[in-house]
């Protein structure tokens, strides 16, 4: 929410928590207090979080987390003015959870949220979850979306995309290996997705609306292997729709423009041995985190 200065952060945990945070950026908050426990999901998961997005759909802020078992919970989230319990999906536990971590140990000071629905979307690991063109709020010109359309990516070698009010499956596309992430075009269903095989390839989940058919297209122009280890993350530029980044378990960040099958740029984000694991791509600007416990930024 830019007009108030306030984040909503979701994060989720391989110990099965699921947690929100307010990140404060406005003057009036110092260092100290800008970041503050929001909220608590739980009732929802029986294994690792691997993937969590949220948005606004339908004038209500969702929130949408997959497991390491395939499972995909839906969540609304709460007001960041108040956590009401009201609310028909929320209930005002107190009680911290046995082997819970830090985080989710704070319930004591806050709600827990209980999921809206939750269905088995994949047979394995929900390695990456995005929204659909029409349902991201960034595109929309009110801030909020009449769409609930959800993309999701998993070790089944599956995508698939959801209408996640009522559901139902509405494509599924079939590859021949692993989804370790997965990334969507700012201004469309054009989405990449990363494999252990070094390779990033890109899909068209605008190619068919026959959910049984399993029928869709994959580009022909498959971005060459260039990475020498997984994939651990794609993400496209915010402003480019030819452009994205792709990190590596080989330490390297690499910047591909879609219309060439060789990477534009790369760069060693850390030092030999080490893995990027996650990346951010904002305007020219990129961030890679690695296990060498450092967040790294280029320019390019």
């Amino acid at each position: 929410n830019n007009n108030n200065a306030v984040d909503i952060i979701a994060s989720g945990s391989m110990d099965q928590t699921l947690v929100s945070h307010i990140h404060h950026r406005g003057k009036d908050h110092n260092d100290n207090n800008s970041l503050a426990l929001h909220a608590v999901y739980s009732g929802g998961h029986n294994a690792s979080i691997n993937s969590v997005v949220i948005a606004s759909v339908n004038g209500c802020t969702t929130l949408v987390s997959g497991d390491w078992d395939g499972g995909l919970c839906v969540w609304k989230v709460p007001s960041n003015n108040s956590l009401s319990s009201d609310e028909s999906n929320v209930a005002p536990k107190r009680k911290k959870q046995k082997g819970s971590s830090s985080a989710a140990a704070a319930v004591g000071q806050v709600s827990e949220i209980s999921p809206t629905s939750f269905f088995r979307a994949h047979k394995s690991n929900i390695s990456g979850i995005v929204w659909g063109h029409e349902t991201d709020t960034n595109n929309n010109s009110n801030g909020q979306s009449s769409s609930s359309t959800l993309f999701t990516a998993s070790w089944d070698h599956s995508i698939k995309a959801w209408d996640v009010e009522s559901q139902n499956e509405i494509l599924a596309l079939n590859g021949s290996k692993v989804i370790t992430s997965l990334g969507r075009c700012h201004n469309s269903n054009v989405v990449a997705t990363g494999h252990p095989d070094c390779t990033v390839r890109l899909w068209d989940m605008r190619s068919s609306s026959n959910s049984n058919s399993g029928s869709g297209n994959v580009f022909d122009g498959t971005l060459r292997p260039s990475h020498k280890s997984w994939i651990s993350a794609v993400e496209w530029s915010p402003n480019d729709p030819f452009v994205l980044a792709s990190s590596s378990h080989d330490g390297s960040v690499k910047v591909w423009d879609i219309r060439s099958s060789l990477p534009l740029h790369t760069v060693r984000a850390h030092e030999k041995g080490q893995k990027s694991l996650c990346l951010g791509f904002a305007n020219r600007t990129i961030f890679s985190g690695g296990t060498d416990c450092i967040v790294k930024k280029f320019r390019f």
